[in-house]
């Protein structure tokens, strides 16, 4: 039974630490409460976690709630040897996990509308029809702050905010800065305008970074598959890679878990390749919405727990591959001239 990662969403570790606990005393306490005869202090498997996987088929790692970790932070407030801040760090980690879901949902934004992204004068530059779709806005909307933030006090300079390359406007990464502040200030959700504030923290790095990276040969990217494929010898999902029946080799390919053309950057990395039947791809890619609309890890682990909810091994295994990618594209922003 699949588990919905709107809900159940907070990991474990993430979760000891907030308590600063070692993750055997936090393993020792939700074991005794998930026994606990006290129905005010007793957890419940799918209302406050899920069960991931496995750690060699023993021992369980969960995802938990809001209501799984407040349940815990209470009982640790009200049982625990410690001062009562249980349940204001258990906050605070809240907030991170809202935070970094906002700074995905932008960090996917710019990966997917980038492609108009050139060096010149020294500056970065993007059209204006790619910043609106980064800000999730429309044209009509974007001209307006173009035109609020023209009479304010601070107005775009052309040649260094923004600037017309044939019938496009495109803005540096400076004027996407003066967009940030003015949508984040005038919308009128919320939600919409926190999500334009943090676009002027979180997308100037990494377009700096999409502007160095050069994109893989098709040879290169082909030799990535072709290794991962070798590594792999058989289809991850079903473990087969001969039809019983027909007595031929069913056809593998090289799923990219972030697909090769908007995250181009990992195309050629073996990481980023997951041995499949050509099958389930094609199935897939149609779950989907198509075979041009971009993919992430994210999607496919979604994608399994759907249509493959039993294969949990496989499912971990995303979920581990999932860390090991987000480092690298952590590391590659770290890379960056001026990133600390």
């Amino acid at each position: 039974m699949p588990f919905d990662r709107k809900v159940f969403y907070i990991e474990e570790g993430k979760l000891a630490e907030a308590f600063d606990l070692e993750q055997r005393e936090f393993d020792e306490i939700v074991s005794s409460l998930e026994t606990s005869t006290d129905e005010d202090i007793r957890l419940k498997e799918w209302l406050h976690f899920v069960v991931q996987g496995y750690v060699n088929k023993q021992q369980p790692i969960r995802i938990f709630s809001r209501e799984g970790a407040i349940a815990i932070a209470s009982y640790l407030d009200s049982y625990g040897e410690t001062t009562k801040i249980s349940i204001t760090r258990v906050f605070l980690l809240f907030e991170r996990y809202r935070i970094t879901k906002i700074d995905g949902r932008i960090l996917r934004s710019v990966y997917e509308n980038s492609s108009s992204l050139v060096l010149r004068n020294s500056r970065h530059w993007l059209s204006r029809v790619d910043v609106a779709r980064i800000f999730l806005t429309s044209i009509p909307r974007l001209n307006k702050a173009l035109k609020d933030i023209q009479k304010s006090d601070f107005p775009m300079r052309i040649g260094l905010d923004f600037e017309n390359y044939g019938d496009t406007t495109f803005f540096s990464l400076s004027g996407l800065e003066k967009l940030s502040m003015e949508l984040s200030l005038k919308l009128r959700s919320e939600e919409r305008r926190e999500y334009c504030s943090r676009v002027r923290e979180v997308a100037p790095p990494v377009l700096e970074f999409l502007s160095l990276v050069p994109s893989p040969s098709q040879q290169d990217v082909d030799r990535a598959v072709r290794y991962a494929k070798n590594r792999d010898g058989f289809c991850q999902i079903t473990g087969v890679a001969r039809d019983k029946y027909e007595n031929r080799l069913i056809k593998l390919v090289g799923h990219h878990l972030y697909d090769k053309n908007t995250y181009y950057f990992l195309a050629d990395d073996p990481d980023n390749i997951f041995t499949i039947a050509e099958q389930i791809s094609e199935d897939f890619h149609q779950w989907n919405g198509g075979n041009d609309k971009t993919c992430t890890i994210d999607d496919f682990i979604e994608y399994l727990e759907q249509r493959y909810s039993q294969k949990h091994e496989v499912i971990l295994m995303l979920h581990n591959r999932r860390r090991i990618l987000m480092l690298k594209m952590a590391q590659f922003q770290r890379a960056l001239p001026g990133s600390e």
